[in-house]
């Protein structure tokens, strides 16, 4: 096997993606290495335990991190008018006032800030919240050590350029004072948004869910950069980890192929799928499994 295919199928098999997506980046990181030290270098990188530092800081060239807040404003658009409004009152009527959100593939956590600022707006507007004592939490997730890491110092910046504040749109603009009102340079979630949003590094392909129950999963511009075998035992993953009746939010250039155990939600692209309880999947095989 040539020495790029031996780092494609590492890739493959530890990470899910495409070989066809890797391969411009592995022939220029073999182009670094002395051509009489390639095979050594390689026949190492492949036996690296997956959480190592120099398997870590392999892997990260290869990690997609574009992500800023509020990102596909119709998309959240729909998300904090109907979805999220639909998801808080099943849990009221079930008495169980608790709301879990896992964002999967977080990157530097202003999707799990957004997906946390959407939350609490939802809940102040519910008609019933001053009686409730809500219990919520959302877990972030990413492979990157090194932008879990930048989630986790929780501070972003409005410099020039593509900033985390580049496309917010005015529904969402009083949720930053500090930039949008103030006129600072940078934004830092409250003590409170803190202490609901935490963040795990987790493999989406291998590793268990990080969370149970879960009312929500975003899990956007994901899919598309893994092999058919990754995404579904991503699905499956996600399914498994969301109550009945609970969301997945896909990202826009995402697909499901297999929707046993799905309901599509609207027909604004395929995006919004609710986990269909047992009762109405009972007579199907479930979903990637």
């Amino acid at each position: 096997m040539l020495l790029a295919d031996q780092l494609k199928a590492a890739l493959l098999q530890r990470v899910g993606m495409r070989g066809d997506i890797t391969a411009a980046k592995i022939e220029a990181q073999l182009a670094k290495i002395p051509a009489d030290e390639r095979e050594f270098w390689v026949q190492n990188t492949v036996n690296l335990p997956p959480q190592s530092p120099a398997w870590q800081a392999f892997i990260e060239p290869f990690l997609i991190h574009e992500t800023y807040f509020f990102r596909h404003e119709n998309q959240l658009e729909f998300l904090a008018t109907k979805v999220l409004p639909d998801l808080i009152q099943e849990r009221i009527h079930s008495n169980r006032h608790e709301f879990r959100i896992w964002c999967a593939a977080c990157s530097s956590g202003e999707e799990a800030f957004t997906a946390a600022l959407l939350l609490r707006e939802a809940l102040h507007s519910s008609r019933d919240f001053s009686k409730i004592d809500w219990k919520i939490s959302v877990t972030g997730t990413d492979l990157s050590a090194e932008v879990l890491a930048k989630a986790r110092h929780g501070e972003y910046h409005a410099s020039a350029g593509l900033n985390s504040f580049r496309d917010i749109p005015a529904f969402a603009k009083h949720h930053f004072p500090s930039i949008f009102q103030h006129a600072e340079k940078t934004w830092r979630p409250d003590d409170a948004l803190k202490r609901t949003v935490h963040f795990q590094q987790r493999n989406l392909v291998t590793d268990p869910a990080p969370v149970s129950d879960v009312d929500l999963i975003m899990c956007r511009n994901v899919l598309i950069y893994l092999d058919e075998s990754s995404v579904r035992r991503s699905i499956a993953t996600m399914q498994a980890a969301l109550r009945p009746g609970g969301v997945l939010v896909l990202g826009p250039a995402d697909m499901l192929k297999h929707t046993d155990g799905w309901e599509l939600l609207t027909n604004q692209k395929a995006m919004f799928w609710r986990k269909t309880t047992p009762l109405q999947t009972s007579n199907s095989t479930p979903a990637q499994r």
